[in-house]
């Protein structure tokens, strides 16, 4: 079991940068440290969305 490293997105252009980054890690190897960091990418990313939902596309 991985320890799932915590990323923390708090405006618009850490949400870019975690997508971004997410799309660079690819599917790393299993129990490896880029897919930890993958892990709490997605989570963070997943936090923000839950946030924003109603939103839409006017916070870019």
């Amino acid at each position: 079991m991985i320890e799932i490293k915590k990323a923390i997105v708090r405006c618009p252009d850490d949400y870019e940068r975690a997508v971004e980054r997410v799309a660079e890690l690819g599917t790393p190897p299993e129990g490896s440290e880029e897919e930890a960091e993958l892990f709490g990418l997605i989570e963070a990313i997943e936090k923000w969305d839950a946030r924003h939902e109603d939103d839409g596309e006017d916070w870019a």
